[in-house]
């Protein structure tokens, strides 16, 4: 059917608005993105990594030498109050960033992963003095080690987020930690209440053991967020 030259003029064509675009963006347009993706996002993570390892290994050195800990439980408060900071930064440019760099559910569930771990730390150390435990057990110790060794490997793995590369050997590692911190911290508690010892002492390193085996537990639950978002942007 022909259309008159009136009729045509009327009639809006469906991509007319690109070229005036093109004529406000000139030569820009195609080289960069109207909204580009924040990198924001990915120092922020890498920030917050950066704290947690730094705060597990205090906390390490603390349960290592209990005479220590008290400043180095100090240490870590500090440190976890610079990762609040970074959360909040975090969820202050997810609500102003209209692109997002991977899904918004995943940035809001690792940002929160994270900041849980860091709140564990602070409190293992915090629980440890407030206690007044004054002897700590080897499996303790250990369960601080493979938490160091755990955090370091969602460092790597985040480091990894921005190129695209998935850094799965470091999430399997997370999980091959956490299994390992499950059988110490069940035949501690066992040795715990079969060798007799006084009832408020169970009832301390109870405590202790469980804080440890639940930061671990959402070391893991962090590297299932990371292995989620890796398979979604493959």
């Amino acid at each position: 059917m022909e259309v008159s030259g009136i009729e045509h003029e009327r009639r809006s064509h469906p991509f007319r608005w690109v070229g005036g675009l093109r004529k406000i963006f000139g030569s820009a347009w195609g080289r960069t993105s109207l909204i580009p993706r924040e990198r924001r996002f990915y120092e922020l993570f890498e920030q917050q990594a950066a704290t947690i390892v730094r705060a597990a290994g205090l906390l390490e050195q603390g349960l290592a030498d209990v005479t220590n800990l008290p400043v180095r439980q100090r240490e870590i408060k500090d440190l976890e109050h610079q990762g609040d900071e970074l959360t909040h930064e975090i969820v202050r440019a997810l609500n102003r960033t209209f692109v997002t760099p991977f899904d918004r559910e995943d940035i809001y569930e690792l940002a929160a992963g994270l900041d849980d771990i860091l709140d564990y730390v602070e409190e293992i150390a915090d629980t440890t003095c407030l206690y007044g435990i004054s002897a700590i057990p080897e499996p303790a110790r250990e369960l601080a080690r493979l938490l160091a060794q755990a955090v370091a490997q969602l460092e790597e793995a985040i480091g990894r987020l921005e190129s695209g590369k998935g850094g799965g050997e470091h999430i399997i590692e997370v999980h091959r930690l956490e299994d390992v911190g499950d059988s110490v911290s069940r035949r501690a508690i066992a040795v715990l209440f079969s060798d007799r010892h006084p009832p408020l002492e169970v009832i301390k390193l109870k405590d202790l053991y469980g804080l440890l085996e639940d930061a671990l537990d959402r070391c893991e639950d962090v590297a299932n967020v990371l292995e989620g978002i890796a398979i979604k942007n493959a």
